[in-house]
């Protein structure tokens, strides 16, 4: 039984399985073809392990940043970023990380059914994150063993329907309907956003959406484009006070 059970939480350990099995228990649940099921599956579980290799990327790729800094500016500082912080921790808190995970999106499901929070939260990575940041902040107040996993898998299935619940006023006036809620652990500040937008709705402000950009220009308008240049420019600014 003891073989059983360390084998099950070898499996949780790994994020990316973890997230297969859940999408392949949600594939079944709809009774879509074996075809589907199948792949589906292994396409969650390829985008999961995407999604590290691209961490690896933006890690690599900013890394440098902070010590440029610290050079140019005599400035002692970090470059945040989730994926950094979150694979030091699991390292530690890998096994509470995944179960929290795993039953936290039970308990979202459980929470939409049964009270006024009918949200179910499926951006992924950021449950992940959350997950994490929630089995840290529990291991150091105290918890441990099945009361860790109950109380932050409680805590994240609350989270995860609320965060949606409070942001939905904004989406109904942007989108016109409730077919669809948003799903980030930023929402509080997207909510305080919101709020001050519809206070100076009598400014009758116009929209970024119809600034008519020249044609040359219009590439600005992918944020991926926007984001390369802006680092760009930050990056060459950077080398340039640091020195050779």
């Amino acid at each position: 039984m003891k073989a059983l059970l360390d084998f099950i939480v070898d499996i949780l350990k790994v994020p990316s399985v973890l997230v297969g099995i859940i999408a392949l228990i949600g594939l079944i649940a709809q009774k879509k073809p074996v075809a589907d099921i199948i792949k589906g599956t292994i396409k969650t579980i390829l985008g999961f392990i995407v999604l590290g290799g691209g961490a690896g990327v933006l890690l690599g790729s900013l890394n440098p940043l902070g010590d440029i800094f610290q050079q140019a500016f005599n400035v002692q500082g970090v470059v945040p970023n989730n994926e950094a912080i979150v694979s030091t921790a699991l390292e530690k808190y890998g096994t509470a990380t995944a179960l929290i995970m795993a039953f936290g999106m039970v308990a979202n499901i459980a929470i939409a059914r049964f009270t006024r929070l009918k949200f179910i939260f499926l951006t992924g990575h950021h449950t992940f994150y959350m997950a994490c940041m929630i089995a840290v902040i529990l291991v150091v107040a105290g918890f441990e063993g099945a009361h860790l996993v109950l109380v932050g898998s409680l805590s994240l299935g609350l989270v995860m329907a609320f965060f949606p619940f409070i942001a939905q006023p904004f989406m109904r006036d942007i989108t016109g309907s409730d077919e669809v809620g948003f799903g980030h652990f930023g929402t509080v500040g997207y909510v305080l956003a919101g709020s001050v937008g519809r206070a100076l709705r009598p400014m009758k402000s116009r929209s970024t959406e119809e600034m008519n950009l020249p044609k040359n220009l219009s590439f600005l308008r992918d944020s991926s484009v926007s984001i390369a240049l802006t680092m760009m420019v930050i990056y060459l600014v950077l080398v340039i006070a640091a020195g050779q």
